[in-house]
């Protein structure tokens, strides 16, 4: 999940400037949201708020494409880097995450797709469910084998780029 969606995790205090200016220009270039710039932290946020919320309206806030939205989750962000540390959020990030097939959190997802718990997950398998997190009914594996693959060795490349994994491991 770092290698992929926040490489510099360990590194900021809930907001990556670079990967947001990364994003933005990209998504400017593109004329379309391709990159998001979105921390583990400010996804975690996102994902609390629209999993606590008490109306629809207070989910559609949590989940809204507004600037409003994003200045919320970013003061959160902050302070909850201020409050938690990097294991808790991140912990906090996979028991909470989307992983398809009605599958909320890591554990959950080990059992649905591999009949694992989480902790004996492998290197592909975990990049399996790291890589599902992006677009979960496009990446999930028992629809999607093809693009499921394509994606896993997409994540284990970028295991190995950020290492995580050697590269022996990764290519095995």
């Amino acid at each position: 999940i770092v290698a992929i969606e926040d490489a510099r995790f360990y590194d900021h205090n809930g907001i990556d400037v670079r990967g947001t200016f990364r994003a933005l220009i990209a998504n400017t270039q593109a004329g379309a949201v391709t990159q998001g710039g979105s921390t583990i932290t400010q996804q975690y946020v996102k994902n609390v708020l629209a999993a606590t919320a008490d109306s629809r309206e207070e989910k559609e806030a949590a989940t809204a494409d507004t600037v409003t939205r994003k200045l919320r989750e970013l003061r959160y962000a902050l302070g909850l880097e201020e409050e938690w540390s990097k294991k808790r959020i991140l912990e906090g990030y996979l028991n909470i995450a989307y992983f398809g097939s009605q599958a909320y959190g890591i554990e959950v997802a080990a059992q649905r797709y591999f009949s694992v718990p989480a902790a004996r997950l492998d290197a592909g398998q975990a990049a399996t469910l790291a890589g599902i997190v992006k677009f979960p009914s496009l990446y999930d594996p028992l629809v999607n084998p093809k693009e499921s693959e394509e994606r896993r060795n997409f994540v284990l490349q970028r295991m190995a780029d950020e290492n995580m994994i050697s590269q022996q491991r990764a290519t095995k």
